[in-house]
């Protein structure tokens, strides 16, 4: 499993990985059954404590994506079907938006990263 974090991000690194997770499931990237790293692992392997990872995992289990078992690992579960509006990509863009002002980046800047994110995905699917 393939995640970054950029703990500089005004967003909060333990939302970025529940994000990149949760898009990893529902894209099919990470099929049901498919054991996710352990806690320790994945946070020695993106340097974070463990207790962020364990949140990240437990908000999962909590919205049914995953199932935790103890010393059985994390397991992805079939993901519940979705339906999305125009509405979710709004906030998803205001999301970005706000981002790239944080960041004191202009329209243009936020146009070109997410172009690169559009390449980005279309190439790994």
């Amino acid at each position: 499993m393939i995640v970054h974090v950029d703990p500089s991000s005004a967003v909060p690194v333990f939302e970025q990985l529940r994000i990149q997770i949760e898009r990893m499931i529902a894209s099919g990237h990470l099929r049901p059954g498919s054991r996710l790293p352990a806690i320790r692992d994945l946070a020695n392997d993106l340097g974070l404590a463990r207790g962020t990872v364990n949140k990240v995992y437990d908000l999962l289990a909590r919205d049914g994506l995953v199932a935790t078992s103890g010393r059985h690992g994390t397991v992805v579960l079939v993901p519940p079907p979705t339906t999305t509006t125009d509405a979710d990509l709004d906030h998803a863009a205001d999301a970005v938006a706000l981002v790239a002002l944080q960041l004191g980046r202009d329209r243009a800047a936020a146009r070109r990263a997410l172009e690169a994110a559009f390449d980005r995905a279309e190439r790994s699917h």
